[in-house]
């Protein structure tokens, strides 16, 4: 029987295709073997394999070494097919008429708003995508909500691994003269240690010369939007979340593309740290 997701979409089902090629001249090896080599679950193996889900790029790349692959061939292939699933994304049919029902929902204060994301977060099915761009590192609010907001984004990828579930997060480095601050870097280097090991999780960087902090997004499946606004005092901050895929995906599709611009976490402290 064929096994291969016929509802997947094209770019899936392309990468997929050329999955198996690979692991037919890799020996065809067994699904379990590759899982074991990779450390990822059969099942995550399974679904890049059979073109249910286009596997994350750390997956991938640990999948085309247990299989000999040239990973700066693969690489490139991947950036195409994610490019283009996104795009497919973007240019999707038309939502129905409930779909764009919003409702908003305002928090006063960082507690507030903190333990609203964190809570949607641990009931989060697949996808999660966040932004942070402030001037200071996450450790340097020190509030208790904001830790745990922050242990509960790792701790959900670490639990969904072997699921095909993915978080990715855009990072806003404060530079000076194209060098990152000195307590910017030291946690990118701590961050980079802490998430080495979660397949779901990737970060990527995005330089950031404005002398302010900006908006901030955290987009949970296709469901919810939350939207942090930092005050003028370092410990001010104020949100509101919106339930609605239609507002979501406003922000999703301004997400995907600085995504696909933007320099990989672990490249981006290779380069600052020679």
């Amino acid at each position: 029987m064929d096994t291969h997701s016929r509802s997947a979409p094209p770019p899936v089902r392309r990468f997929a295709a050329e999955l198996r090629r690979l692991r037919i001249t890799a020996g065809d090896l067994q699904i379990r073997t590759i899982a074991t080599r990779a450390q990822c679950s059969p099942a995550t193996v399974s679904e890049a394999l059979n073109g249910r889900r286009l596997p994350s790029e750390m997956v991938t790349r640990r999948l085309v070494a247990v299989l000999g692959g040239d990973w700066g061939h693969w690489q490139v292939l991947w950036r195409e097919a994610r490019t283009e699933l996104d795009a497919l994304k973007r240019e999707g049919p038309g939502l129905p008429a409930e779909a764009l029902h919003a409702e908003m929902v305002r928090y006063p204060d960082p507690t507030s708003f903190y333990r609203a994301s964190a809570d949607r977060i641990r009931s989060a099915q697949r996808e999660i995508r966040l932004t942070y761009v402030r001037l200071h590192p996450p450790g340097h609010w020190g509030a208790v909500a904001v830790a745990e907001y922050y242990s509960t984004v790792l701790q959900w990828a670490r639990d969904h691994s072997g699921e095909g579930a993915s978080v990715r997060r855009i990072i806003g480095v404060p530079e000076r003269g194209g060098a990152p601050r000195t307590a910017y870097l030291q946690w990118l280097l701590e961050h980079q240690r802490e998430t080495a090991d979660i397949y779901a999780y990737e970060a990527r960087v995005m330089p950031w010369t404005a002398s302010c902090a900006w908006h901030n997004t955290g987009l949970v499946d296709d469901t919810v939007t939350f939207l942090s606004f930092s005050g003028a005092g370092r410990q001010q901050l104020t949100g509101f979340s919106v339930e609605g895929p239609a507002f979501l995906s406003y922000f999703a599709d301004s997400f995907d593309l600085a995504w696909g611009a933007l320099e990989p976490l672990d490249s981006y402290v290779a380069r600052h740290c020679r």
